[in-house]
């Protein structure tokens, strides 16, 4: 109902919406233009007129002074763009694509009047582009349909993008440790150009999205103009499908079966293939209601495949362990998924177009979470259920004036239940050798509603379109923390003897959550911004402006014991000067743009301040075997144990001089069309990251002893003996970025379409993170010196190769038959090569008393952070697809793809933990064993009709 409601004032709110401020380029493309005679001198007060041919939609304008003229908001698609000027025969130039964000420079000669009243001429955009300063692109929807996709996951395209690295997501998730601009996963994920970001966790998606619903992808990484924001990486935006006048769609089903398939890389010989089954099923289709007035569009897709995880713990650890047997094969885990969408476009009159759309998905995926060293017992049923509704209103006020507004509600919950997989009792970890025993993760709920609300409005002013616009965005946040307990033990020996009852406080540590974990929490993220868009030459094109963002965190609890968590600081000087440069040389193009742009904090930073700020509500007891309220294994506490006193809980909190994220980015590119379809770009890229959050134990009392490499070792009385460990986010971390990225770039010619893209680069810096997809608890190895942390970045790749590639062969021969079977054949193949991912040395026992430190992050002496390299992936994926051509509408298809072709074994996890003795120095290197891995070679086939 809530829904309801909110999406019945989001269409009064657009229908009502003629002069507000947001961001329009991220669902819209514009066209610009010179008109000049056949002496080359420009045409003032000509009508140029737009048309989209697949829907009608048109707009008209009328040249400046120097001859120039601007679409600024057109809805995507294919354009014919029409020139009436007295004197002149009316030209008309066809075949001009438009995609998202993107800038078409469509110049037009005219011709003097003479026998022919009209000339049409058909020529796509140039495939270098004068008038984009930012560093970006957009994947086309020939590459997404065909591009070989066995995920069905759409975000895993964000992978063929120039200057990001990473690992893809076979599930309908993110990728995980994203490298855009040398941050990890801050990205903005955007559905039609609205948020579609988690806020909890820096780098993950809100809503999961079917590839039946994808039109295009547009990705911009560095360089942005100031209407975009939100991220000091890269924005990664998925346009919808919308209807049109022609009926157009696809159906199909695919399958896999296990023995199409090679066995996972990391499975033990002796070990059984498991399942790696897939049937998935999907339809869309789009139309019209009302020729060039009103088109709909709509789709659904089902999902059903076993995901399976190789576990690396060893046979004979586990039955060293007592464990069965089975806990050695692959972790069973499946995904139950369902999409479905649906669109309605709407041309209200000459001047307002309409786009309302709905979409939402649900999933059940039980044995969630297992894998590596991580046992069956410890899995969990992940339990996910997303919906979004969207309004979207076109306005030209006048040929030069138009106002863009969009709404836009999306709701997400997610729920992590015990199932019959998961185990019983106390959860149990042995580092390097195996986690068992039950779930960590049992009883989490997370709930989302972010209302957004944005408006643009452009205005041509001469050679100067002006933009400006604002959003807002409340997050509306509900939280359930799981609670657990978990013994760590230092050796399957040790842990043997607590279960046999000979030595019950052998373990290293025990800590349970205790409490009422649920909150709920509300956090406000608003912007504005003006730019300029300036061409004081037709060849140049200059972009500059500002933007303004304040990010409003929740409200603390004024009566926390706690001083820094009773109150939140809101940092309100997040200005952000932008400017871009693009230079047209012919067929050359110099761009070069700077500025500062701020990444909103996590959420999740601040709910963990409410929930642990001193006051006895919901809080983790952790202890060595040493204190008088140790448990005896398997003993878990009923509630506060005898002898823990109140006043030594822990406390998250955040610093009182907490302020945003931000960056400082400069990039300069040349780019060379070498042929009329072929453009090649070279580009530096440099990025500057300040206030990065970093976690810290400030109430740590110190021993006056170091370790030998000076760090030192704390034990004695707590600065503030009323609390036990105190972390504090501190926003203090920075980092450096240097890259330099080549580009080339086939557009379809001839039947092949050829994308490349290569970024050396080497990123830096001081900030092991936490509420990260990707870094989930990291903390620094000496509190007092955050330069002892000083080293390569966790997604640092100095070398990352992505291509892909899409081949329709033709063939004219003699004999017919022999003609029906060369042509009509589809081959694509996509490529993800990179260096290895970074690995952080740990230790197998703490090393300066800092308890609040896992031992996996306290590192030898004299060793570095993120210093171990598993081995380089390669990654070549392909897919093969046959037409066979029924009339002009109906086309059936078969298809096979794979992935992994060459079934290169991709490590994702190594052993990084080494052994040392009580000073901290190694006995016994890592032994690097490999512990997870992405997918072996998968195949499977389909089958589809289009039409």
């Amino acid at each position: 109902m809530k829904m309801l409601q909110w999406l019945a004032l989001s269409l009064i709110l657009a229908l009502g919406a003629t002069s507000c401020f947001g961001q329009a380029a991220a669902m819209n493309g514009q066209i610009v233009g010179t008109i000049t005679d056949p002496a080359g001198s420009v045409v003032p007060n000509a009508t140029v007129k737009a048309v989209n041919t697949g829907t009608g939609f048109s707009q008209s304008t009328t040249t400046t002074s120097s001859g120039l003229y601007r679409f600024n908001i057109l809805p995507l698609g294919l354009y014919e763009i029409t020139v009436d000027s007295a004197g002149f025969s009316t030209v008309k130039r066809t075949g001009i694509e438009l995609n998202a964000g993107v800038t078409v420079t469509a110049d037009i000669t005219l011709a003097v009047k003479g026998v022919a009243s009209e000339v049409v001429v058909s020529a796509a955009a140039p495939v270098v582009d004068p008038s984009r300063t930012d560093q970006g692109s957009t994947l086309s929807s020939n590459a997404i349909t065909n591009l070989p996709l066995l995920s069905r996951n759409p975000y895993n395209f964000i992978l063929q993008q120039p200057n990001v690295s990473g690992r893809g997501n076979t599930e309908f998730g993110v990728p995980r440790k994203v490298n855009a601009n040398g941050f990890t996963g801050r990205i903005n994920y955007q559905l039609d150009g609205s948020n579609n970001v988690q806020s909890d966790r820096a780098g993950i998606r809100l809503l999961p999205i079917s590839d039946t619903w994808v039109q295009e992808i547009q990705q911009v990484n560095n360089g942005f103009s100031p209407e975009f924001g939100n991220t000091v990486g890269t924005v990664f935006n998925t346009i919808t499908k919308s209807g049109a006048n022609d009926l157009h769609g696809e159906a199909g089903y695919i399958f896999r079966r296990t023995p199409f398939s090679a066995r996972p890389a990391l499975l033990a010989y002796n070990r059984p293939t498991p399942d790696v089954n897939v049937d998935a099923g999907f339809a869309d289709a789009g139309g019209r209601l009302v020729r060039d007035k009103v088109f709909w569009f709509g789709s659904y897709e089902k999902v059903k495949r076993d995901l399976p995880n190789t576990v690396s713990a060893t046979p004979s650890d586990i039955a060293a362990l007592g464990l069965p047997a089975s806990f050695a094969d692959a972790i069973p885990f499946n995904q139950n998924v369902t999409f479905f969408m649906a669109k309605v476009d709407y041309q209200l009159n000459a001047s307002n177009r309409l786009s309302i759309r709905y979409n939402g998905h649900r999933n059940d995926s039980p044995y969630n979470n297992g894998g590596g060293l991580v046992l069956v017992d410890r899995t969990y049923n992940f339990v996910d259920r997303s919906h979004g509704g969207a309004v979207q209103l076109i306005s030209i006020i006048s040929p030069r004036m138009v106002n863009e507004f969009r709404m836009q509600i999306p709701y997400r919950a997610q729920q992590q239940n015990r199932f019959e997989g998961t185990g019983t009792g106390p959860a149990i970890t042995i580092p390097g050798v195996a986690s068992f025993g039950n779930s960590l993760d049992v009883g989490f709920n997370y709930e989302e509603t972010t209302p957004e609300f944005s408006d643009n409005f452009s205005l041509n002013l001469g050679s100067h379109s002006l933009k400006f616009g604002a959003s807002y965005r409340g997050i509306r946040d509900t939280q359930v923390q799981s609670t657990s307990a978990n013994y760590t033990f230092p050796s399957i020996a040790a842990y043997l003897a607590a279960k046999a009852g000979t030595a019950p406080k052998g373990y290293t540590t025990f800590v349970q959550t205790v409490g009422e974990p649920s909150i709920k929490y509300n956090s406000n993220f608003t912007s504005v911004y003006g730019q300029d868009s300036w061409k004081p030459r037709a060849n140049i094109t200059i972009i500059y402006g500002l933007r303004y963002d304040v990010y409003s965190p929740p409200s603390a609890n004024s009566s926390s014991p706690y001083p820094t968590s009773q109150k939140f600081k809101t940092d309100r000087n997040n200005f952000a000067p932008r400017l871009g440069i693009a230079w047209g040389l012919g067929k050359t193009v110099v761009r070069a743009s700077g500025g500062i742009f701020y990444d909103p904090f996590q959420t999740d930073t601040y709910r963990k301040s409410i929930l642990n700020n001193g006051t006895p509500i919901f809080f983790n007891i952790s202890t060595g075997p040493g204190t008088s309220y140790a448990p005896s294994f398997p003993s878990v506490f009923n509630g506060v144990p005898a002898g823990f006193t109140l006043s030594l809980q822990d406390i998250t909190t955040v610093a009182s001089d907490f302020a945003t994220l931000y960056s400082a980015n400069a990039n300069v590119s040349v780019s060379r069309e070498l042929a009329n379809n072929l453009g090649f770009t070279a580009t530096y890229l440099f990025t500057r990251g300040n206030r990065l959050p970093v976690w810290r134990n400030i109430n740590l009392g110190l021993t006056g002893q170091t370790l030998a490499d000076g760090r030192p070792i704390f034990g004695g009385a707590r600065p503030n003996a009323a609390y036990g460990n105190v972390l504090s986010a501190e926003s203090v971390g920075q980092s450096s970025y240097n890259g330099l990225n080549l580009t080339l770039n086939r557009r379809l010619t001839h039947g092949l379409e050829v994308f490349g893209t290569y970024t050396w680069s080497h990123a830096i810096d001081d900030a092991p993170e936490q509420n990260n997809i990707d870094s989930g608890a990291f903390l620094l190895s000496d509190p007092t010196n955050r330069r002892r942390d000083r080293g390569n970045a966790l997604t640092d790749r100095r070398h990352a190769f992505n291509a892909n590639a899409l081949w329709t062969p033709t063939a004219s021969l003699g004999n017919k038959a022999v003609n029906y079977l060369a042509n009509n054949n589809r081959i694509a193949l996509a490529v993800v090569m990179q260096k290895g991912e970074l690995f952080n040395m740990g230790s197998n026992r703490p090393l300066n008393g800092d308890a609040s430190t896992a031992s996996t992050y306290q590192r030898p002496l004299f060793i570095g952070r993120n210093t171990l390299n598993a081995p380089a992936t390669y990654e070549f994926n392909l897919r093969y697809s046959r037409l066979f051509a029924i009339g002009e509408r109906w086309k059936p298809e078969f298809f096979a793809e794979t992935t992994n072709i060459f079934n290169h074994t991709n490590v994702t996890g190594i052993n990084s933990n080494a052994t040392v003795d009580t000073a901290g120095n190694i006995t016994a290197l890592p032994n690097q064993a490999w512990t997870s891995a992405m997918d072996q070679r998968l195949i499977q086939f389909g089958l589809k009709l289009n039409f």
